[in-house]
């Protein structure tokens, strides 16, 4: 049975969101250890690292939706 575009949107969202804050918090928690181990408690680690995690969901959100948009590319 084939779906409509409308529901693959919809996967695709609802996957980008959980991808987005899996990665987010796996940044969080990445920089957290880091910045507790080597920088003495500062904060730019966690920034540093939560930006990380949710800049690779959004890079592969933006390929998955324009996948759904244009139809897969060569």
């Amino acid at each position: 049975m084939s779906t409509t575009p409308e529901d693959r949107l919809r996967e695709n969202i609802n996957r980008c969101l959980s991808d987005s804050l899996v990665k987010g918090v796996g940044g969080l928690v990445i920089g957290s250890v880091v910045t507790l181990l080597f920088f003495r408690r500062r904060i730019w680690p966690v920034w540093l690292g939560t930006g990380f995690g949710v800049g690779v969901a959004y890079r592969g959100c933006e390929k998955e939706l324009n996948d759904v948009k244009f139809g897969p590319r060569k």
